[in-house]
């Protein structure tokens, strides 16, 4: 029996001393989330509609801010769980590593229609126009805000923001001079440590660092056995901002390295046709970024921005890539009219290497773009009524199109002080990646064994997917409308509603069936079953699917006290496809309904309690069933230094199945049940 004692009265006298000094410094601290008036929080500024910034309430897009204040009060240590907080997003975890994250009805590990930026910078891949989510591990404390936008936002950003764009704003260096450590273990319950540093140059400037390593333990595949999903990476950044006379200056750059793993499914030629490999994927790479805005008469401004990635990874996808981009922008204001003009040039260069599931069937070295873009708001009637018109021409080296237009046009009107209601139409496209054009991609799906209904050879059948060097962009017309509305002082509601209509959608196309290793056609020469392991079926992409989404997001905000507030959304989508499309496509790869319900509260001044509860409808196409999920995040500010959170997330299942790789190449695996303590040590 394990037996406390009662310390004796000088310790107990000193322990009583250190909890009265920190509880009366923290009783000391303001607390800023909870100082915001409902009205400041519904007019945050946003910069990520219009390249320019506004307040959140006169935008016209389904616009939504994720604030820092958020983000610890969840006790969120990562970005994609930071994104679970924004409606109309899909965000599942495939495994420790890896995430399927997109918006409105589209999802998926590879999602190709969602434009991820971190100040402004693309973070996407362009082999295959999605984002890499294991190495966007930036340190959760240089992060200001997320920016979440949902709805194209191609007309000043370009391909790829089809369906949303998020922009990850990290901290100005305010020049401080300061440190802190943090460690501990994340809400997956992974070890983790990390260590900032921030100074002075002058008054004009300042300085931050910091450096970061972390691990993530491997979770269960659905068959009980270990999913080998463990991984570790070391990051480290610095940022530098110096402000003289009307210029700002920035600069910032990252670099990491670690490894992923994961059980990677190969097919083999005995039954039951597919082998597990413990296969780790090692990656690295980094940034550099410079910006430079200069501050006009007039309010006007010019800002142009460059940015240099590079980053590898052999493994299962063996790929390396180097991009520079070069930005720049130039805003005014007369007669009531606000203008925004600005062009990009990026450059790709790839080296791809041989790998088990992705390969390149054309060597395709580099490519470039080269982008314009106008956009004009009018005030038709003061404080009341305002249009924007604006386009991006934008020309791609990979994409058969020699310019591609992107408008759009929306309208503003605000019936009062409180309430804004909004609609707009716009054209966004995405272009072809180097993927769409020549990948190989080899047992997307199960080989099909032999005696399958499917399968009529005495062989296994296994598929390969080809890319096509005649592959076009894919094109959505989009129509949305919304309104906010502060209903009250401690209410307000934020409704978006949209018809999303693509043509030109990725799709897949038989072109025939062969013995392998010979090629020869079993429908032409039966006998070369005889000397094979297996047949594959050959298919090629195309641009032969079409289909409409139709849906929108409640999302609402209300103040129960001045220590207590509630926040809630519900977000549908769904798709019908044209007439015509392939059974195959005509399945939900993403939820059709998803609500959350999110809670925080402060019982008293420095600890707060927060509470995240979501619903996700099951999702067809990888058989995945609906689930519920609540997370639970305890934080105390003890003082001006010291913070602790601690909490369990998964608190209703001991292992959950949230998604799975729409490639077939990785075990399906369940994120288990954890609980978590860090501390934050500011000196």
């Amino acid at each position: 029996m394990l037996r406390i004692e009662r310390p004796g009265g000088a310790v107990s006298a000193a322990i009583a001393a250190v909890l009265c000094a920190s509880w009366s410094s923290a009783q000391a601290q303001n607390d800023d989330l909870f100082d915001l008036s409902l009205e400041e929080l519904v007019n945050l500024s946003v910069t990520s509609v219009s390249r320019r910034e506004e307040a959140l309430s006169n935008t016209t897009s389904a616009a939504f801010v994720i604030t820092r204040e958020d983000i610890e009060r969840q006790g969120i240590r990562s970005i994609p769980d930071a994104l679970r907080l924004a409606p109309g997003l899909s965000v599942h975890q495939i495994d420790a590593n890896k995430w399927s994250i997109g918006a409105r009805g589209q999802t998926g590990r590879f999602a190709n229609k969602l434009l991820v930026l971190m100040d402004g910078r693309i973070l996407y891949t362009p082999t295959f126009s999605g984002v890499f989510w294991d190495v966007q591990t930036t340190l959760i404390e240089e992060i200001e805000r997320i920016e979440v936008i949902r709805g194209p936002g191609a007309a000043v950003w370009g391909s790829n923001a089809v369906n949303g764009v998020i922009n990850i704003i990290t901290r100005r260096p305010d020049g401080a001079e300061r440190g802190a450590v943090i460690g501990g273990t994340d809400p997956e319950g992974s070890p983790f440590g990390a260590m900032q540093l921030s100074g002075a140059f002058d008054q004009s400037g300042g300085w931050r660092a910091f450096a970061k390593y972390q691990e993530g333990k491997a979770n269960k595949a659905e068959s009980g056995a270990s999913a080998e999903d463990d991984w570790n990476l070391l990051r480290a950044g610095y940022r530098a901002a110096v402000d003289r006379d009307n210029n700002q200056f920035a600069f910032s750059a990252e670099a990491y390295a670690g490894e992923m793993g994961q059980n990677f499914v190969q097919f083999s030629a005995a039954p039951p046709f597919q082998t597990l490999s413990d296969v780790d994927s090692e990656v690295s790479g980094g940034f550099v970024t410079g910006e430079w805005t200069h501050r006009h008469q007039r309010g006007a401004s010019s800002k142009a921005q460059f940015s240099v990635d590079f980053a590898d990874r052999t493994g299962p996808i063996d790929l390396a890539q180097t991009s520079l981009t070069i930005d720049g922008q130039h805003q005014w204001s007369r007669d009531r009219q606000d203008w925004i003009v600005g062009a990009q040039v990026r450059l790709n260069d790839y080296d791809s290497g041989t790998s088990p599931a992705y390969n390149l069937l054309d060597d395709i070295d580099d490519d470039h773009i080269f982008a314009g873009f106008i956009q004009g708001e009018f005030e038709l009637a003061p404080n009341a009524l305002s249009l924007t018109l604006g386009t991006k021409l934008e020309h791609n080296s990979l994409s058969p199109k020699n310019i591609e237009v992107m408008p759009t046009a929306s309208l503003l009107w605000k019936p009062g002080p409180s309430t804004s209601v909004w609609t707009s139409v716009s054209r966004a496209v995405r272009t072809p990646a180097v993927g769409d054009l020549s990948a190989s991609v080899l047992d997307a799906q199960p080989a099909l064994p032999p005696g399958d209904p499917s399968n009529p050879f005495p062989l296994p059948l296994r598929s390969r997917v080809n890319g096509n060097p005649e592959f076009g962009p894919e094109t959505l017309y989009a129509y949305e409308a919304g309104i906010r509305s502060q209903v009250s002082e401690r209410v307000s509601l934020d409704f978006a509603g949209f018809v999303f209509d693509y043509s030109g959608l990725r799709s897949i196309t038989t072109t025939g069936v062969f013995c392998n290793p010979s090629g020869a056609s079993p429908l032409v020469d039966p006998l070369c079953v005889l000397g094979s392991d297996s047949v594959f079926a050959d298919a090629i992409l195309n641009n032969a699917l079409e289909s409409r989404i139709t849906g929108g997001e409640l999302s609402m905000n209300w103040i129960l006290s001045d220590r207590a507030r509630v926040a809630a959304f519900v977000a549908y989508a769904r798709e019908d496809f044209g007439a015509g499309s392939d059974d195959a496509f005509n399945v939900a790869g993403y939820p059709e309904l998803q609500a959350t319900l999110r809670a925080d509260w402060m019982p008293v001044t420095g600890f707060s309690v927060g509470v995240l509860v979501r619903y996700v409808d099951d999702i067809e196409a990888v058989s995945i069933p609906s689930l519920t999920q609540a997370n639970l995040n305890l934080r105390w500010q003890i003082n001006r230094d010291w913070a602790l959170n601690a909490g369990i997330r998964n608190l209703l299942e001991d292992r959950t199945l949230e998604y799975r790789s729409e490639l077939s190449d990785i075990v399906s695996t369940e994120i288990e049940r954890s609980a978590y303590v860090n501390v934050h040590f500011g000196f």
